[in-house]
């Protein structure tokens, strides 16, 4: 029996002992702690998940990281604006001279805060079409497009070219505090209604407008340019209306309907289109105005009027204590 029990601890002994060298032989849990592992060795899958987050700015740089990296951020499954718009920022710097679009932009920068300027937006409205709220928040500010960015004063240069737009850069009004306005529309009726819309620029004539109403999904997000000269109001958004109209109903005729740009992105990119045509134009090259106006005071309102330096219509917030109703066809 002795003998027996004396094999027995003997083979306990050597299945502890292998079980002891499997377990020395497994790295230990504070060994795969401090074991370093980099970005580039992990799966692509993981990757391209953590592409899919990059902002525009970050996802732009990541493509100088390594030469995989860049093969693989296009595979990523962004944020369809966030694709359009870096497809816009390339198709700007592949532009021959595109630079010299931006000299006057880059002289007359200056720094807002973005997130500030659309919490301010939200205080006043629910909704922000989603086109503007990633391009105030993402895209470069030192690829401004038509002058157009908060970061730019409010000013008339009484200039057209490519490096400065023909007009009044609403967005640089108060940028840390911008103000939706009640704007007009007429539905296919002779009754309107106030809608909420950012005022964007401004000419004698032409008055651009980003509509927020969120109930109108037809409006919504989209950018609308109205014309005194094809007989149309700074304040109103038509649905259509005749050249030769006779009374509000006629908004319906079919002889001219006011058709709008989709969203700001593609608002965005038909201006980059005019601003990279005038480079073909050698009589606009040099073109240069000094400013003769600017906004240092509060800005006047003269409801449904075709000066660029005032407010054509009030703020949202005061629409429900507007008692009267102007309609101009």
């Amino acid at each position: 029996m002795d003998h027996l029990h004396s094999i027995s601890n003997a083979f306990n002994v050597e299945r502890l002992c292998l079980e002891e060298q499997k377990l020395l032989e497994q790295p230990r849990i504070e060994d795969c702690a401090t074991t370093p592992t980099t970005l580039q060795s992990l799966p692509v899958e993981i990757l391209l998940h953590m592409f899919s987050f990059l902002q525009l700015k970050p996802y732009i740089i990541s493509h100088g990281v390594c030469k995989d990296w860049k093969n693989l951020l296009p595979l990523a499954e962004i944020h369809p604006t966030r694709r359009r718009l870096l497809a816009l920022y390339h198709k700007i710097i592949n532009t021959p001279y595109f630079e010299r679009s931006l000299t006057w932009s880059l002289d007359n920068l200056e720094p807002f805060d973005r997130q500030a300027y659309i919490d301010s937006l939200l205080s006043q409205y629910p909704a922000i079409p989603e086109e503007f709220r990633m391009w105030i928040l993402e895209w470069p500010d030192r690829l401004v497009i038509a002058c157009m960015w908060p970061g730019i004063q409010l000013a008339d240069y009484g200039t057209d070219n490519f490096r400065r737009r023909f007009g009044f850069n609403w967005l640089g009004y108060k940028s840390k505090s911008p103000q939706l306005f009640a704007v007009l529309y007429k539905n296919k009726t002779p009754h309107a209604k106030f809608i909420p819309g950012l005022l964007v620029w401004r000419t004698p004539t032409t008055t651009d407008w980003l509509i927020f109403a969120e109930d109108e999904r037809d409006l919504f997000g989209r950018v609308y340019l109205t014309d005194f000269m094809d007989l149309e109001s700074s304040a109103v958004i038509p649905h259509g209306r005749s050249l030769n109209f006779v009374d509000d109903l006629d908004d319906e005729a079919d002889s001219y309907i006011n058709i709008p740009y989709a969203d700001w992105v593609s608002y965005l990119e038909n201006h980059w289109e005019v601003t990279a045509r005038m480079f073909l134009a050698p009589e606009k090259l040099n073109r240069y105005c000094l400013p003769d106006w600017r906004a240092e005071q509060p800005v006047l309102i003269e409801f449904d009027t075709a000066f660029p330096n005032t407010f054509p219509t009030f703020p949202w917030n005061l629409r429900d204590t507007i008692s009267h109703l102007a309609l101009f066809s």
